[in-house]
């Protein structure tokens, strides 16, 4: 009778251990853990999301939109000065070319001369006829802008410089006026495809083309300056970078295609 109440004893101790290890044990060991996430819940991977880089624009669509403050990026630029000399090579008598080799990049339409009797500064043949002036002229021409200033409102892009030199392009097929500032001057221009372009003469009456595109990434504006040089017409195109400083205030229409 004793062993039977005993086993009945144990057994009823038994079950009271195991009501407690299955039910209250639990519940006290998630009070006691210290903070932190369940064990059945996984902790966020932040590595896992991608950063953001304002800098990776590469994906962004080409624009004509071409306003901006723009800086030159000499680094990424044609030295003109050597881009006349490899002309001069193949040109031994040609109208550009000369000692000044290295000299400035940059120009502007109207701005000066390229078909000067000495080329830059004085090449071979009809440089003893040039004056300072003709020399100063195509040095304007030749200087690039270290900082440019862009505003668009279709059909007018205003392109201003950091010496205060302002130009009109205007894409309407307008007839515009030849101004004798050679500072402030109006140009017919056109759109080729991202590419806005417009033609001069040079005293000389020597064609040139210059054209503005913002390149892929829309950080970065590209001025290209197409001539035809010496006495065979050898083309030479010469280009200039800018990086993009800060864009409009506000957005400014997109050109139509």
């Amino acid at each position: 009778m004793r062993r039977s109440n005993l086993l009945r004893h144990l057994l009823g101790v038994l079950a009271s251990l195991v009501f407690i290890a299955t039910v209250v044990g639990p519940q006290c060991v998630r009070a006691q853990a210290p903070p932190g996430p369940l064990p059945q819940t996984a902790p966020q991977d932040r590595s896992s999301s991608p950063a953001q880089n304002p800098a990776a624009r590469a994906d962004l669509p080409r624009t004509k939109i071409l306003a901006g403050t723009w800086r030159l990026n000499p680094d990424e630029s044609d030295d003109p000065g050597k881009k006349l000399q490899q002309s001069h090579r193949s040109d031994s008598n040609g109208q550009y070319g000369g000692r000044r080799g290295g000299g400035m990049g940059g120009g502007w339409p109207g701005g000066g001369g390229m078909g000067g009797r000495g080329g830059m500064g004085g090449g071979r043949g009809q440089s003893g006829g040039e004056s300072d002036s003709d020399r100063e002229k195509m040095h304007l021409f030749l200087e690039p802008a270290q900082q440019l200033t862009i505003s668009q409102k279709e059909p007018e892009i205003d392109v201003a410089d950091d010496s205060d030199r302002r130009f009109a392009f205007y894409t309407d097929n307008r007839k515009v006026e030849k101004s004798k500032d050679a500072s402030h001057q109006e140009f017919a221009a056109k759109w080729d495809e991202y590419r806005l372009v417009a033609e001069g003469k040079d005293p000389r009456g020597n064609k040139y083309e210059r054209s503005y595109e913002v390149l892929d990434g829309n950080q970065q504006l590209r001025e290209t300056l197409l001539l035809k040089v010496g006495r065979n017409n050898s083309e030479v195109s010469i280009r200039y970078v800018y990086d993009l400083v800060s864009p409009p205030a506000k957005a400014q229409p997109q050109a139509a295609h």
